[in-house]
């Protein structure tokens, strides 16, 4: 493909991603199953141009989604954890497959720690919840959030295959000419 052609496709996929983004504010309970659908454009332009193309779609969805996505539980689960996600689990299943596992699940527990930190300190955002719970609902939200985690990584996979067994001759079908 040209480079034209990439930069539009990689156009085409930040405007979807971030159309997808928006849904998180209009149907709320879908904060985190949104961001995890919108980096599968990213997925896709790994796949089709380059890693450093998903890497741009993942930066300009980013941007797109946190000027104007109201949302901003949905943006920040995007940014700090799942856009990026898709591009980083080919470096994680080169790794043996118990290490690689470890490897997801340091990196999510990780990831998700930091984040929820940086939300309740840097922002100010409330702890009361959390601390009424005698402390157990922390590590149980962790391990939950591990498990859907889990289902992302094997959801992302799965998609992946089925893309080159089913869709990708089709796509490179309409962009043979360019």
């Amino acid at each position: 493909m040209k480079n034209t052609v990439k930069t539009a496709l990689g156009g085409m996929c930040i405007g979807l991603s971030a159309a997808l983004m928006m849904l998180s504010s209009v149907i709320p309970f879908l904060t985190y199953a949104i961001p995890a659908m919108a980096a599968i454009l990213v997925m896709f332009m790994r796949i089709e141009c380059d890693w450093k193309w998903g890497l741009g779609v993942y930066f300009g969805t980013a941007i797109v989604s946190a000027l104007v996505v109201p949302e901003k539980e949905a943006v920040a689960i995007y940014i700090a954890l799942i856009g990026y996600y898709p591009l980083l689990k080919i470096l994680f299943d080169k790794l043996p497959k118990i290490v690689g596992y470890i490897v997801k699940a340091v990196f999510f527990v990780g990831v998700t720690v930091a984040t929820y930190y940086i939300i309740m300190h840097v922002f100010g955002i409330s702890t009361e919840l959390l601390e009424d719970t005698q402390g157990f609902m922390i590590p149980l939200l962790v391990v939950l959030g591990l498990a859907a985690f889990i289902m992302y990584d094997i959801a992302i996979e799965k998609l992946e295959i089925a893309y080159y067994r089913k869709w990708q001759k089709q796509f490179r079908k309409l962009f043979k000419k360019h």
